[in-house]
């Protein structure tokens, strides 16, 4: 059974866990209501235990960044980060474990619905693989609002570390996607960095 708690991103500075757990889930949201909806979705809908912490963005970090001081702030063999807007099928979590162990990948993408396994848009990552790329963190930390899982799952895919189950279903429920270009900015730091490869992690490449 999965444990739910609440905090505020402002809180996240002075956050400790007193216990241990194989699974924490983040969740970043600025709508409780809805975000108190899908977590228990998700916790009716898996037999796995673990931590569901769901965080409210009182000061606007942004999901990449409280995603990032969730990952650096906990311990846990494997994390999953996802948002407010995520509606979790049957079985979700026990999918997506039993994927990533049998395939001792580092990362797999949930299958949202949209992008079906190409990037993990919300995924589940093996700590022991995410900790060789960024170090204490999981997304690169110059992207604001986009690109980020972009980055990570590209990496993960060249590196032969990327999984997919379309069993584990984390939907991204979305209304108004289309109505939402990409942060221009982070778009043109993904550019910028697929030319070095990120950093050297993968061979370079333009995009088109």
């Amino acid at each position: 059974m999965l444990d739910i708690k609440v905090i505020k991103s402002s809180m996240l500075q002075k956050f400790q866990l007193s216990s241990s757990y194989e699974v924490i889930i983040s969740m970043s949201m600025v709508d409780v209501e809805l975000a108190m909806k899908a977590s228990e979705v998700m916790k009716r809908r898996t037999k796995q235990n673990g931590l569901l912490l769901l965080i409210e963005d009182d000061m606007r970090f942004g999901f990449i960044m409280v995603t990032n001081l969730v990952y650096a702030k906990t311990e846990s063999r494997y994390f999953v980060y996802t948002a407010q807007d995520a509606f979790a099928g049957e079985f979700w979590l026990d999918y997506a474990l039993e994927t990533i162990r049998k395939s001792r990948c580092g990362l797999l993408a949930f299958n949202d619905g949209r992008f079906f396994g190409k990037i993990a848009v919300f995924g589940l990552a093996d700590r022991q693989w995410v900790n060789t790329i960024y170090g204490k963190f999981i997304f690169h930390h110059q992207y604001k609002s986009h690109f980020a899982d972009t980055e990570l799952s590209v990496i993960a895919s060249q590196t032969s570390n990327l999984v997919f189950n379309s069993n584990a279903i984390l939907l991204e429920v979305d209304y108004e996607k289309h109505l939402h270009g990409n942060n221009e900015n982070d778009h043109k730091l993904y550019i910028e960095r697929a030319k070095t490869g990120f950093d050297g992690r993968i061979a370079s490449f333009i995009v088109e």
